[in-house]
């Protein structure tokens, strides 16, 4: 009944107005949103699954460790995966993987984004990453 009742208590995250969900899991790429300067947002459909394979994903750890999961087919057509690994912490709605930092804007069940600015030839360019729950 004890853990029960600390459920019922977990923080909630204002933007899916239930309980906050942990970013802990495989998230499989979904689609990223793009914003030069004051523009209109692009949206750009991951299109990177290999067919018939595992569909590419990251991963976020218990203990702090990120994989970015790409899987291809080799030469015999058997899906392998290329992996590659970092670090990842997450304070409040700032998410660092390695040594970039995100804005997380979305967080639940089924879905993860977050974002951040950059620079191209002094422009701001906004990118979200879009992501569905493995």
């Amino acid at each position: 009944m004890t853990a029960v009742t600390g459920l019922l208590f977990a923080s909630c995250n204002s933007d899916d107005g239930g309980f906050e969900r942990t970013i802990v899991g495989k998230w499989n790429y979904n689609k990223t949103i793009v914003t030069t300067g004051n523009g209109t947002p692009t949206d750009q459909s991951y299109v990177g699954h290999e067919n018939g394979c595992e569909k590419d994903h990251v991963e976020f750890k218990e203990g702090g460790v990120f994989r970015n999961v790409l899987m291809n087919k080799d030469q015999n057509n058997a899906c392998v995966e290329d992996a590659s690994q970092s670090t990842w912490a997450k304070n409040g709605n700032t998410l660092t993987i390695g040594t970039d930092t995100y804005q997380v804007t979305k967080l639940n069940g089924s879905e993860l984004r977050y974002e951040n600015t950059v620079d191209v030839s002094g422009v701001p360019v906004k990118v979200v990453k879009v992501f569905t729950k493995n």
